[in-house]
């Protein structure tokens, strides 16, 4: 078994929504000044992503996406029914 160590740190949210992301964390991760990070929320859980240079934001989150669908095996019957009744209750409340 393989025992990964967790950096724990605790910063401060500045008046302008800025967070200061601690040396260690930075130093551990590759983070260097100009790097672009993806940042998302899940539940009560903020999330601070390296984006590669050469990756884009979209790749990033459609492989966590493709995923997610794969695990849960979602077909494209499912997500086209989806869709459609989307649109249909759309349609129904804006008549």
């Amino acid at each position: 078994m393989v025992r990964v160590m967790a950096l724990l740190s605790l910063s401060k949210v500045s008046s302008k929504g800025q967070v200061v992301i601690p040396k260690k964390v930075r130093e551990k991760m590759g983070i260097v000044e100009g790097d672009r990070v993806l940042v998302y929320a899940t539940g009560n859980i903020v999330v601070l992503r390296r984006v590669k240079d050469n990756e884009s934001v979209l790749s990033t989150v459609s492989s966590s996406i493709r995923r997610k669908v794969a695990e849960k095996a979602v077909r494209a019957e499912d997500i086209e029914e989806a869709i459609a009744s989307v649109r249909k209750a759309d349609a129904e409340g804006h008549s």
